[in-house]
């Protein structure tokens, strides 16, 4: 009798509760604890306010760049 995965709902499992993908998280899980793998998603995945703020202008810095590159690339 098939289950979804546990963790993911997505995939369908069969021999255990969770997909392959989701096996590995799990093995990372247990060798490092899952408050320390919560802290690393957290710090890695997610951004704080003042993270988005900077990703958000070096965005608009880049394309800023950008736009003056190709300024200077129709006067030649």
């Amino acid at each position: 009798m098939p289950f979804t995965c546990v963790l993911c709902n997505e995939e369908t499992c069969y021999l255990s509760n969770f997909c392959d993908d989701c096996q590995v998280i799990k093995r990372i899980t247990n060798c490092y604890g899952k408050v320390e793998v919560k802290e690393i998603l957290k710090e890695v995945c997610l951004r704080n306010k003042k993270q988005q703020k900077y990703k958000i202008d070096g965005i608009i810095k880049t394309k800023n760049e950008l736009n003056e590159e190709i300024k200077g690339l129709k006067k030649i």
